[in-house]
């Protein structure tokens, strides 16, 4: 039974090695991983790399990390716990077997790739099963005495060796392997196959020259809040770009986006597409599929058709076509903007969009007037073929200089120079990757609550927009939008407990990752500031005012 023992406490050692080194390469796209073939990349990338908004490796973390403890337990836990912990250690292992017995299943039937660290994971967590079976069946007696001080002993021996081995055998493995690259514009092949489809949405003015396409996530709050952007873009530039919009719903951690996504094609077959679309940005807490049918009627669709479609699912095809466009073109994240064949990752700035469409208005006019002199050539346009209006719009074009959409409402944009890289900015970006940082300690109203009445006071930071603040907020907070955090978070204390929160009404969620006061809190722990001094409040002001609490107006 020493043995047993001992063989559950080594095993469960390699699975903690295994699931430490996996975290640590889940937790950051850029950290190198170490494998044999392609299939830890595949499974690094899926949507099954997660669970609850966490990374999977962590659980591993946990399950091995409590094994090796129950093993260690036994030896020293005497008559009295020796049970108990037989039958702990069964059930946690059973549960790790289930586990991999799916996980194995995943990467065999639906990924098609096998990820060596998760094999090796799963052959661990099966033997430690068997080994638990062992132990329950034929217990034998407790170590008692000496017996179990050398058995403890040994297992303390063990784990000395394990340290021995595993810290350098980790730094070697960190320095290793290959990391993923980041993303590069894509071929001009490609763009001019695959960036505009004949059955694409397209508005205003179809025969220009200069084309911006987003590629968006109707549930993801980054893409609402581009949305405003390209509003005002539209009002100001509807008489002279054309502008596509086009489907990439993150489902991993956006669940209703994609049924969403096939809606506004369901209200696009009756003509409104446009419409549909700036109303689900608005409707972005509940996308539920009784919801989209109740926003159909708000719009004055014809109900019966529209269930029908939606249903049916037949648009399911084209909205799976715009993801395929959108990874072949190498598009990872919502919302992800193309002017002309110039890849922008995340929500722009307006000032520096509407530079950049000058700019490339300026140069086709340029090439325009060159044809036109006698003698002269002109260098051929970069911007995608446009196919004809007809063709292109994939429904109905709203009058040239007035916006598509029903109710505009151009507000605060994002600033920090977004189009002037090619990685979104940090923390800010709506996509899986942002489960994988470092994240906020999450608060409920009671915990706020007695923080707000507490001495000394924490400041409470709210980062909704200033017409929002102004309409109410929690006594003595702050207003920082959240699309300022990037340039004034060292404008807050460092010696003071922060708390960050907004309106309530999405970032209820516990695994909304992409919600706004996440994001900021984010931002101050990836510049330093201690975690047990950044919370997110997760009702925010809704949860506040829904328990009584005082409102500042």
């Amino acid at each position: 039974m020493t043995m047993r023992r001992f063989l559950i406490l080594a095993l469960s050692l390699i699975g903690l090695f295994d699931s430490i080194y996996l975290l640590w390469v889940y937790t950051s796209p850029s950290h190198p991983l170490v494998c044999l073939g392609t299939g830890c990349d595949v499974a690094r990338a899926s949507s099954y790399s997660q669970l609850w908004g966490l990374p999977l490796p962590l659980f591993g973390v946990a399950m091995y990390g409590a094994l090796a403890l129950l093993a260690f337990g036994e030896s020293l836990g005497g008559s009295v716990l020796y049970a108990v912990i037989r039958y702990a250690t069964l059930a946690i292992a059973a549960v790790g077997f289930i586990a991999s017995l799916v996980l194995s299943g995943i990467e065999a039937f639906v990924l098609h790739a096998w990820c060596a660290w998760c094999v090796l994971s799963a052959v661990t967590v099966v033997l430690i099963f068997a080994f638990a079976i062992y132990g329950v069946a034929r217990p034998g007696p407790p170590p008692q005495g000496s017996a179990a001080l050398s058995a403890a002993r040994g297992q303390f021996i063990l784990f000395i060796l394990a340290l021995i081995i595993g810290i350098p055998a980790f730094i070697r493995l960190s320095r290793s392997g290959e990391a993923v690259p980041a993303p590069q514009q894509p071929a001009a092949a490609a763009l001019d196959a695959r960036l505009v489809r004949p059955a694409s949405h397209a508005t205003g003015d179809l025969q220009s020259p200069v084309t911006v396409v987003e590629f968006g996530d109707l549930e993801c709050p980054m893409c609402g809040l581009a949305q405003k952007t390209v509003l005002k873009m539209l009002q100001q530039y509807g008489r002279k770009v054309r502008f596509v919009f086009r489907h990439f719903p993150l489902t991993s951690i956006h669940p209703q986006a994609e049924k969403a996504a096939e809606a506004t094609e369901c209200a696009g077959e009756q003509g409104k597409f446009w419409q549909a679309e700036e109303l689900f940005y608005q409707k972005q807490p509940d996308l539920s599929v009784d919801a989209l049918k109740r926003y159909a009627a708000q719009l004055g669709l014809d109900t019966q058709k529209f269930d029908e479609c939606l249903s049916s699912g037949r648009m399911a095809a084209r909205v799976q076509q715009d993801i395929a466009d959108a990874k072949a073109l190498g598009v990872h994240w919502p919302p992800t903007f193309f002017v002309g064949h110039q890849m922008l990752i995340g929500a722009p700035d307006y000032t520096e969009l509407s530079h950049l469409l000058d700019q490339q208005l300026a140069d086709h006019a340029a090439v325009a007037a060159s044809a036109q002199t006698p003698g002269s050539s002109s260098a051929p346009s970069t911007s995608p073929a446009k196919p004809s209006a007809s063709a292109s719009s994939g429904t109905a074009a709203a009058p040239l200089g007035s916006s598509p959409f029903p109710s505009s409402n151009p507000g605060t944009t994002l600033g920090g120079n977004v189009f002037s890289q090619a990685q979104p900015q940090s923390a800010l970006a709506c996509n899986p990757d942002e489960a994988k940082l470092e994240q906020p300690t999450l608060i409920h109203t009671p915990e706020a609550e007695k923080l707000f009445k507490s001495d000394p006071k924490p400041l409470f930071v709210d980062v909704r927009s200033a017409q929002d603040f102004a309409k109410g907020h929690i006594p003595g907070a702050i207003n920082i939008p959240v699309e300022e955090i990037q340039q004034k978070w060292n404008t807050l204390p460092r010696n003071q407990v922060i708390v960050f929160y907004e309106g309530g009404e999405r970032s209820g969620s516990p695994d909304d990752v992409c919600a706004f006061s996440r994001a900021a809190a984010r931002i101050a722990l990836s510049n330093g500031f201690d975690k047990a001094r950044v919370k997110v409040y997760q009702e925010g002001l809704k949860g506040w005012e829904s328990a009584g609490l005082p409102v500042a107006r």
